[in-house]
């Protein structure tokens, strides 16, 4: 009778954290099924061009709400006015060739955005200060977004300590931010750093400094506004320009991939002292640790932090960068 006493005693005992494994999959059980609604995807779409393109995520932390912005039409409208900013913005760009561009969105099939539903697997206070810190090696490594013929741009539905942060490869808008608070202000935020995703600004293009406008000029998008200044054309010899960008249609001749320029720190015909100033400072680094603040553009965010406490690294690269 004893011995059944405390066995019983023991099973109870147990019960407890059974018990919370049992609701812990439960709850996430629950957490995905809730998640399912009509005409949403959890996964990149087939393709239907292998050209560059921009692909869009709609991005939520563990318990983040869902407003449902990638099926009811809000990310799409703010995205379509995105690129006919773009195509103003070109056409009336003075140093451009005269020819209206804008970006190279994913598309699906059936015509509409490629738009991919991300919930993560943290919660918003447990995201980093900068939660692209944590959002980028999700996405890549968990959710498998890692084809560098694309750039992976979030609409995260939460708030950040910027309204929006972006590299090469990987970029996100803070939805919930106070900069964002009207569709205006979250289109403005989206075609600020979208130009981030591009390269710029390179430190060779005029006026900039640290990717940035030196001096205040409203309205530009490195800025606020709408208009694109010397990032897209300036006549700099040996220096990129925005119009030549591998994600533009209608594509130039001879166009640029920032990725080959700012991560595989390849510069190709762009010859530039500034540019070719930090260059040599990286490649004299070789396998010591290399800031980040060491580069000629934005960051490449294909960067293996964990990896640089000498050299420098990149995802999918099994060599240091800076020895070739």
């Amino acid at each position: 009778m004893t011995a059944k006493i405390i066995n019983i005693t023991e099973i109870f005992n147990k019960m407890p954290k059974i018990l919370l494994i049992f609701l812990f999959f439960l709850f996430t059980s629950i957490s995905l099924a809730s998640d399912e609604k009509p005409g949403r995807f959890f996964e990149d779409q087939p393709d239907v061009t292998d050209d560059y393109q921009i692909h869009f995520n709609y991005l939520l932390a563990a318990d983040s709400e869902d407003r449902k912005m990638d099926i009811n039409g809000k990310m799409e409208k703010i995205l379509l006015e995105v690129n006919e900013a773009m195509l103003k913005a070109t056409a009336k760009n003075k140093k451009g060739d005269g020819v209206a561009r804008k970006y190279k969105f994913d598309y699906r099939a059936d015509g509409k955005l490629d738009i991919t539903f991300i919930r993560m697997d943290m919660k918003h206070k447990e995201l980093h200060k900068w939660a692209n810190n944590d959002i980028i090696p999700f996405l890549n490594k968990i959710k498998g977004q890692k084809n560098i013929k694309k750039i992976y741009y979030n609409f995260a539905d939460f708030s950040n300590v910027d309204g929006g942060e972006a590299g090469i490869g990987y970029g996100t808008s803070y939805l919930k931010s106070k900069n964002n608070g009207s569709d205006e202000r979250k289109l403005i935020n989206v075609l600020h750093e979208l130009l981030h995703t591009q390269g710029m600004g390179y430190d060779c293009v005029p006026g900039m400094s640290n990717g940035h406008y030196s001096s205040d000029k409203p309205g530009y998008m490195l800025e606020s506004g709408r208009k694109i200044g010397s990032v897209y054309a300036h006549k700099t010899e040996g220096c990129p320009q925005m119009m030549d960008s591998v994600y533009l249609t209608p594509t130039r001749n001879d166009p640029y991939d920032p990725y080959v320029h700012n991560c595989l720190l390849d510069l190709g015909k762009y010859n530039h002292p500034k540019l070719l100033k930090k260059l040599n400072k990286i490649k004299q680094k070789g396998d010591k640790k290399i800031n980040w603040k060491l580069r000629f553009g934005v960051s490449c965010r294909y960067r293996d932090w964990n990896r640089a406490k000498g050299g420098y690294y990149i995802w999918g690269v099994e060599d240091n960068i800076a020895t070739r």
